[in-house]
């Protein structure tokens, strides 16, 4: 499987179907093996087909450059996966080394999986991609169009966490909705500010005068991402009267998953 990975993956991405294409196959290779890596793609997959469909309904000002981000901050990930894949672990951000690592071990819970996933993005990635793709000259109705991903991510969080939910944890999703969405309280993370804060960072290497300059700010990324990461492992998820009880519930989950397969079949 993991020559099939490194397949897929090894092409750049140049459009956003491209990237949505190769996401979902990707996406199917983790649920069909239990690659927990398959967390954080599923979500990321949810998430970007609503923002290409957003590029489709020509909500940004500048809907090439949106697109244009898109596929870079995309490819930043397949990169890392590439590069984790082929151990060229200098290449990967402390970050994704730890989310992968985590998947590796199979073990950790759901939501520290989708968690460390959307950190890396987010806390390590988006300003890099930003600046790829540049934020000048119009920096103004860039950032305008920055911002209205915030209200994408608003509208499409709850049905994202859903699927996450339904696919790698079914009695966990429906716990969840039991008892008041258990990990929205576990996962206190506020996506705009970190969203906010990684265009900041845009700003802080557009600014950069020298390759000295860009590799401390570049290294300030890695580090906060990589602390931010190491807090996502040892939140009060590791707890091992919580892991336990987890695992207790995802075995009874395949039970009566297996009885309802059954059923199927005998009617």
């Amino acid at each position: 499987m993991a020559d099939d990975i490194q397949s897929l993956l090894n092409n750049e991405f140049t459009s956003a179907e491209d990237v949505i294409n190769v996401l979902s196959a990707f996406e199917n290779i983790c649920l069909k093996t239990g690659d927990l890596r398959g967390v954080f793609a599923t979500a990321y997959l949810h998430i970007t087909r609503n923002i290409s469909g957003a590029i489709e309904n020509n909500e940004f000002i500048n809907t090439k450059w949106s697109e244009e981000y898109l596929i870079r901050f995309a490819n930043l990930y397949r990169e890392a996966i590439i590069n984790y894949e082929t151990g060229q672990n200098l290449k990967i951000a402390k970050s994704w080394q730890i989310s992968f690592d985590l998947a590796k071990e199979n073990s950790g819970l759901i939501i520290q999986h989708l968690m460390l996933g959307i950190n890396a993005h987010i806390n390590h990635d988006l300003a890099i991609a930003l600046y790829d793709v540049s934020i000048d000259p119009e920096r103004q109705n860039k950032h305008q169009d920055h911002y209205h991903v915030n209200s994408i991510l608003e509208r499409a969080t709850g049905t994202m966490k859903k699927e996450v939910m339904d696919k790698y944890a079914p009695i966990l999703s429906r716990l969840d909705r039991a008892t008041g969405n258990i990990s929205d309280n576990i996962a206190n993370f506020s996506i705009p500010k970190a969203r906010d804060h990684a265009w900041s960072f845009a700003i802080a290497l557009t600014l950069a005068k020298t390759d000295q300059e860009q590799n401390v700010i570049r290294k300030a990324l890695d580090e906060q991402a990589a602390v931010l990461a190491r807090l996502i492992l040892v939140s009060p998820t590791r707890d091992p009267r919580l892991i336990k009880s987890v695992s207790l519930l995802k075995r009874l989950d395949n039970i009566l998953s297996s009885f309802k397969r059954l059923f199927r079949k005998e009617r």
